[in-house]
């Protein structure tokens, strides 16, 4: 089975790049990496062994209108498996063959799941997050798409931007809502960087007065503005 791996990037050192792509490198089953520079393209990357697309201009949307372009490039490459590994993040060597024996197991899946090792930028672990466990929030580096879930993928390009800082909790509804199968590998072989403010506290840390948390009550306002704008550009009724 064909795999893509797709990394949408934008002003990452090229060390965290590096990173990142080696541990595609480094999976067992043969990826193709996929790296989308939005806005802000690295030319060192263009001497890798992948693919490398460049946006003019950022999107300013997380990153889902890079990682859209990227995926469906792959899939007009004819690659039959699209995996996600944002920039910061990296898999462990099993991870792609995790998601494909789901797969072998179960030839009707839609869309495998692995679990999430969260690290801190300094490289302390944290522990595992409750709703990760109980299968209420999926990040998006944790997600395998096969071809009979591909019509899903555009999604992340048409969610209006104020929704992209909880682009994955949006993502997650939308696939329940189109009624996807899903299934867990329930091991952990992402490693996800956090600079999350409840991370640090799990992991018994301060926080630093910089985080990544997101406004949820202007998201919250956004969308009393705006009801009907998801469902617009969708078709989807996910709130």
């Amino acid at each position: 089975m064909k795999a893509a791996v797709i990394t949408p990037y934008y002003k990452e050192n090229l060390e965290t790049l590096a990173r990142c792509h080696l541990s595609v490198r480094a999976q067992k089953v043969n990826c193709r990496h996929f790296l989308v520079a939005d806005g802000f393209a690295n030319e060192t990357i263009r001497q890798w062994e992948c693919e490398h697309l460049s946006l003019s201009t950022s999107h300013h949307d997380n990153g889902n209108t890079p990682r859209t372009v990227g995926a469906l490039s792959a899939i007009n490459k004819g690659y039959e498996v699209v995996f996600f590994l944002d920039a910061d993040n990296w898999f462990t060597p099993n991870h792609a063959s995790e998601a494909l024996k789901l797969k072998a197991k179960n030839p009707g899946l839609d869309i495998a799941v692995s679990g999430r090792q969260i690290v801190l930028p300094d490289g302390r672990l944290v522990p595992t997050d409750r709703e990760d466990e109980e299968k209420r929030h999926v990040d998006t580096s944790c997600y395998a798409f096969f071809e009979s879930s591909f019509s899903i993928l555009p999604f992340w390009a048409m969610m209006p931007s104020f929704l992209s800082p909880i682009c994955d909790r949006i993502m997650l509804s939308a696939i329940r809502a189109k009624g996807f199968s899903m299934a867990w590998s329930h091991k952990s072989t992402l490693y996800f960087t956090s600079n999350y403010r409840q991370h640090y506290i799990n992991a018994g840390q301060v926080p630093p007065d910089k985080t990544n948390d997101c406004d949820i009550e202007a998201i919250r306002a956004e969308l009393r503005q705006n009801p009907d704008i998801v469902r617009a550009r969708t078709g989807l009724d996910i709130f």
